[in-house]
């Protein structure tokens, strides 16, 4: 009993030091008043910051941003997954903009610890299970999106990485129908969808590839169906989103940068190009697990390691240019990878834990963990302090009253005034603009066409005669207001996207008025006289069938994850 007691005590200290660490630098990084950004950063704070803004109105979050990436009403949010943002956003809406983003990535770390340890837990040793909690957000793909570049889609799928791995492989080798299995892969799977579709696409892929072999060694067809009405149940549960995706890409889309053409390290680069915290390689603490297992491998465990084995491997290959992605990626969906190691990359740290977890006893187990979670501590506080301060002196601060431009490819620190700053290349994107807006010629589609560039930088709308500057003077989420001066009568092009797919109000000088789309595809609103004054409000409207599915969703969402709890605590409750 008192060897129990404190293995409990052990356990709890563990993950309460964690906590307090993760705590300490939350509170360490609130202090700077700014965020240090770079890359995805960038595009990921300005989601954000569009659903805080619909909270505090008490609106949905809006399909377009008008507040946001240069106010172009870009189908942004609408077009990426966000339903399992919207929790931490509303959790943390009481925070300045700059705090929140701050906090939200500790949550996304804190419960990925969580998770972790709970859906580990469940298979082997408790004090094992918060180590490998531990060692898992403090490394690889977690430790980057929490100090370093962040993706917020990405990192919600860590959250579940463990619970995953370990479900999936149970549905590969189920051998009868089995409901509670079928609701947790279906629960799963809406997260992940829920929150980056190419991550679905990923565990997609993987997945089908172990299920096909599985198939073909076993001749068991019962998996098939289970994962088939795992599927039903998901598009069931995603339906917002699927309705959300079909109706904007109705109107013709531009395609990702890259399309058709999906780039991969050669998998020597895999390893020597391995950082503690990474996402497009695999990762030193993987490294070190890996080669822990190699040199004291358990044959008498092989049938169990070998699934795991397997699912590295594969992981590893298709990150590399082993794989034929300048074929596969001529393929729909595929062609959107751009490429393989950001797809693959990030799932490389979860395999090696289970590894340590099955090839060695609890207690060899324990005493590798903890000499990891040792070096994980000082590896993370190393890597938190260099991306704080390495090479940031000279970095520009980004407020509101910025006039200093931020490359595309460059580094800043973003305060709360400067989420949305004009002066953010990085976010003058042609990510899910409508098809008809230029790029700019030999770029890949990286860029907008440099005319068009100036036209929405300079927030300037045009007419026959010349380019008039616009004032945008709303914050409301779903509509932009725009004023301009001494307008002549006629047309004027405003730098706003429209979506021949979605329901626009117009109004000009307050009254109803009916407008077109450009060649280049903005809006454009056509005056019989002259304006002393012009205000052009331009209204989002959500279509009607979204709301219905939200609540059919969440109710169903609601049902499942009883369907699951209700048997257990029942069950609790008999013993």
């Amino acid at each position: 009993m008192d060897s129990k007691n404190n293995s409990h005590k052990q356990t709890i200290f563990i993950a309460l030091f964690f906590f307090i660490i993760l705590l300490v630098w939350t509170i360490w990084q609130f202090h700077f008043n700014y965020m240090i950004s770079l890359y995805d950063t960038f595009f990921h704070s300005e989601r954000i910051y569009e659903i805080r803004l619909a909270f505090q109105q008490h609106q949905l979050p809006s399909w377009v941003n008008f507040n946001s990436f240069f106010n172009t009403g870009q189908a942004i949010n609408g077009m990426y997954p966000d339903i399992t943002l919207w929790p931490f956003v509303f959790l943390t809406n009481f925070l300045t903009p700059i705090h929140q983003i701050i906090a939200i990535k500790a949550l996304i770390a804190g419960l990925g610890f969580i998770v972790t340890f709970l859906s580990v837990n469940k298979r082997f040793d408790s004090r094992n299970a918060v180590l490998a909690a531990t060692i898992f957000t403090l490394s690889g793909s977690v430790l980057k999106d929490l100090v370093n570049e962040m993706q917020t889609g990405t990192a919600l799928v860590m959250i579940f990485a463990f619970p995953i791995f370990f479900t999936l492989k149970e549905a590969i080798e189920s051998e009868k129908i089995d409901p509670p299995l079928i609701i947790k892969t279906a629960l799963l799977m809406f997260w992940v969808i829920g929150s980056h579709l190419l991550s679905a696409v990923v565990i997609t892929i993987v997945t089908g590839i172990f299920l096909i072999i599985n198939t073909i060694i076993k001749k068991n067809y019962l998996a098939w169906l289970n994962l088939i009405i795992a599927a039903g149940l998901t598009i069931i549960l995603c339906a917002p989103i699927l309705y959300r995706l079909m109706k904007i890409t109705q109107t013709g889309l531009l395609s990702p940068f890259g399309l058709g053409h999906v780039d991969s390290l050669s998998l020597w680069k895999i390893f020597w190009t391995s950082r503690w915290n990474t996402k497009s390689t695999i990762s030193w603490l993987s490294i070190i697990l890996l080669l822990i297992v190699i040199f004291k491998f358990n044959r008498q465990k092989l049938r169990q390691l070998l699934p795991w084995i397997s699912v590295e491997v594969v992981l590893i290959l298709l990150s590399s240019n082993i794989v034929p992605w300048n074929l596969l990626g001529k393929l729909p969906i595929i062609n959107n990878f751009q490429n393989a190691a950001w797809r693959f990359a990030p799932f490389l740290g979860v395999v090696p834990i289970i590894l340590i977890l099955i090839n060695f006893s609890s207690k060899t187990a324990r005493k590798i963990f903890f000499g990891v979670t040792i070096l994980s501590y000082l590896m993370a506080g190393y890597t938190g302090f260099l991306a704080q301060y390495h090479k940031t002196a000279k970095l520009p601060v980004i407020t509101q009253n910025s006039t200093t431009p931020t490359g595309l490819n460059g580094y800043a620190k973003i305060t709360s005034s400067g989420i949305t700053s004009d002066t953010l290349s990085r976010t003058l994107i042609p990510d899910y603009a409508p098809n008809s807006v230029p790029l700019a010629k030999g770029t890949n589609g990286l860029s907008l066409d440099s005319q068009i560039t100036y036209l929405i930088n300079g927030h300037l709308g045009v007419t026959k005669d010349r380019d008039i500057p616009l004032q945008h003077n709303s914050t409301n989420v779903n509509s932009i207001t725009l004023t301009a001066d001494n307008v002549p009568k006629g047309k004027i092009t405003l730098p706003v996207y429209g979506y021949n797919s979605l329901i626009y109000q117009i109004r000009l000088n307050g009254q109803r008025v009916k407008a077109s789309r450009s060649s280049e595809g903005f809006i454009t609103i056509h005056s019989n006289k002259n304006l002393q004054q012009a205000t052009y409000q331009i209204t989002q409207i959500q279509p009607k069938m979204y709301r219905p599915l939200l609540w059919m969703s969440t109710v169903l969402l609601i049902v499942l994850i009883g369907l699951l709890i209700i048997p257990k605590i029942k069950k609790a409750r008999q013993l």
